[in-house]
């Protein structure tokens, strides 16, 4: 990007596309937390979480087309998407916070400890190699863990991801061709 405008104009239209999909993830997470209820949640999840990604993909695109004539260059392009993640991370950081902080009253602490506890998972366990005593560990420094650095470490993580998916899409969306 040469200019400030060209920056500007990056930044304000992936702040409504990252709003868009931050949202998404919100219901994805919604979604997740309702796994534990009955298991086609999980799978609901998990669709969302890959339609967000095709649909941020779909937006670049658009902007490419519609304000752009058909012309990105891959740097403005991974600078979009990032941006979109970025924007789409803290809000899904926010989501998790409130949630955390104000509704969970440790519903999820229950119900992993719940599923570390059946047979199956005790089966899994031994099958990995994986001594009861670290699980113990594990979930009490998950226990230990207040709403601010969960949402903090999920924060971090969505970043990292969305870098590298931001990579392959920017590349694919990158064109030299003005439409017509």
């Amino acid at each position: 990007m040469a200019t400030r405008a060209e920056f500007e104009q990056v930044k304000a239209f992936a702040q409504i596309d990252g709003a868009l999909v931050g949202c998404m993830w919100i219901v994805s997470f919604a979604c997740f937390l309702g796994n534990f209820i009955n298991p086609l949640w999980g799978i609901v999840s998990l669709l969302i979480g890959v339609v967000s990604i095709v649909w941020a993909s779909l937006r670049l695109r658009r902007f490419r087309d519609n304000i752009l004539d058909g012309v990105i260059s891959f740097r403005r392009a991974f600078c979009y998407s990032v941006l979109i993640y970025l924007y789409a991370s803290l809000i899904m950081a926010l989501g998790q916070y409130v949630y955390l902080q104000f509704i969970d009253n440790g519903y999820l602490m229950t119900q992993y400890t719940e599923t570390i506890s059946r047979p199956e998972f005790k089966t899994v366990m031994d099958l990995y190699g994986i001594d009861k005593s670290d699980m113990s560990i594990a979930m009490d420094t998950l226990n230990t863990l207040k709403p601010i650095d969960f949402a903090l470490q999920f924060f971090t993580l969505d970043i990292i991801l969305g870098v590298i998916v931001s990579l392959p899409m920017a590349s694919m969306i990158m064109s030299r061709r003005k439409r017509n």
